[in-house]
């Protein structure tokens, strides 16, 4: 990441925390008003707001994704809101603020270019936007027909609970009296409950998808634990798929090591073991328990790849039996000095078998088979 990006998601960061302080202060020490309109007393917490959105955006403008960008420009338009409503030194500060940070982003407009609109991210970020503004809609609302509601509202702590408990289907012991509370109530609930409960799963989904796969990776650890006088193959290749079946039908516990978690995943179906990793890497192969194997099968469709985990494997374990499959016959003697006790070539095999074949006269039966299909 470089440091211009590192610098303006920092910048959003820091920003958001002042207006949140901000919106802090302007709720516990009200500040002298410039003039009294209108909205006189009647301060919406748009500087907190506009500060939390800042933080939510902050890791997002640090990555250059477009939509964090697009949502940036909400924030000076919140706290200029406040300040024209309502001036005080507090508001007018937030939105000088607000505003001076989208000047210092918008020379780098052109540089949010990564991610897309429709990216899981991207979405994340919309339904949590989304649902910020459901609350602020319910908060504002609230406080504004706060005397039409029974018990009233008064006040923004009031009106905070009246919007949670709402948005979230809990209840409320608040009714609303008049026609226009009562719209303003059946308006939250289509707008916030569908937020809030979008906001459930999107944001909470991935916390409980990393739950269960670490889940799932404490039971594969505790079933290769539990592993002995297995063989382990290496690759998803045809080959090392169709010994990891023939091995299977000779009652020999098989465990399949390869990156195409595809493959595993189909493997896994069908009874095998599988894991998801680097072969070469001497962690996966202590995971998958190379120290209790009675065998290693090195069948990779890369020759280079066979013999880097012939060398990784050998140095783990001195004694093991390592075969080892190539798809070259000049790769066969490389594969004896990295430690294979067999090295096997593909072709060559098949190439006998083949011209044995050809040269069988013996037999003038019908067709038949020689290879067995795994």
């Amino acid at each position: 990441m470089d440091r211009r990006a590192l610098a303006l998601g920092w910048a959003a960061a820091i920003t958001g925390v002042g207006l949140v302080l901000v919106g802090l202060l302007s709720a516990v020490r009200p500040a002298h008003e410039l003039y009294r309109g209108g909205f006189a007393g009647y301060d919406p917490p748009f500087d907190a707001v506009a500060g939390f959105l800042l933080l939510v955006l902050s890791p997002r403008i640090r990555d250059r994704t477009p939509i964090a960008w697009f949502f940036a420009l909400l924030v000076p338009l919140l706290a200029g809101t406040i300040a024209i409503l309502s001036p005080d030194a507090y508001s007018i500060s937030a939105a000088v603020a607000a505003i001076a940070l989208v000047a210092v982003l918008y020379p780098y407009r052109g540089a949010f270019y990564r991610g897309s609109a429709t990216s899981p991210q991207a979405v994340e970020l919309m339904v949590g936007v989304v649902a910020l503004f459901s609350l602020l809609f319910g908060v504002v609302g609230a406080r504004r027909l706060g005397g039409e509601f029974s018990p009233p509202v008064r006040g923004w702590g009031d009106a905070i609970y009246f919007a949670i408990t709402t948005i979230s289907t809990n209840g409320s012991e608040i009714v609303p009296l008049t026609p226009a509370a009562r719209w303003f109530v059946v308006a939250l609930i289509l707008l916030g409950v569908g937020t809030f409960l979008s906001a459930v799963v999107v944001l909470f989904m991935p916390f409980l998808e990393r739950r269960l796969e670490r889940i799932g990776a404490r039971l594969e650890r505790a079933q290769m634990q539990e592993l002995g006088q297995h063989v382990i193959v290496c690759g998803a290749s045809p080959e090392a798929l169709a010994t990891a079946r023939a091995l299977r039908e000779q009652g020999i516990r098989v465990v399949v090591v390869s990156p195409e978690e595809r493959v595993l995943e189909a493997l896994k179906a069908e009874g095998l073991r599988a894991h998801a990793g680097d072969p070469s890497s001497e962690e996966v192969l202590q995971l998958v328990g190379i120290d209790r194997a009675r065998s290693l099968v090195a069948c990779q469709d890369s020759d280079a790849a066979n013999l880097l985990t012939v060398i990784t494997a050998r140095a783990l374990q001195p004694q093991l039996r390592i075969v080892a499959v190539a798809t070259s016959d000049q790769t066969l003697p490389k594969l004896h000095r990295a430690g294979a006790n067999e090295a096997i070539s593909v072709v060559g095999v098949a190439a006998q078998l083949m011209s044995a074949a050809a040269l069988d006269t013996g037999d003038s039966g019908p067709p038949r088979a020689r290879a067995i299909t795994p």
